[in-house]
């Protein structure tokens, strides 16, 4: 099953410039946490991690300053079947 989350400040997967508001997909049968990572100024993408291992899930290169990403994560958590422990905002 895969939960999904939002992480505060102090957390690994913590980023003050997030683009998907700092959620995060955690699986609870595989250790396996997906989450967003910029890369620079040159884009952002969805990565898998387990362990010291990442893979790529989505790219976005070269996409503009500040647009937000979080609708392109929340489907991605929709298609995998994620279940929300957020509030509903």
């Amino acid at each position: 099953m895969w939960i999904l989350v939002q992480v505060v400040r102090g957390s690994k997967h913590f980023e003050a410039e997030s683009r998907v508001g700092n959620h995060v997909l955690i699986s609870d049968s595989s250790d396996l946490v997906i989450s967003g990572r910029a890369l620079g100024t040159d884009g952002y993408r969805f990565e898998a991690r387990k362990g010291n291992e990442s893979f790529v899930v989505s790219d976005f290169p070269g996409i503009q300053a500040g647009r937000s990403l979080i609708p392109n994560f929340m489907a991605l958590a929709e298609r995998i079947g994620a279940v929300s422990v957020l509030a509903p905002a």
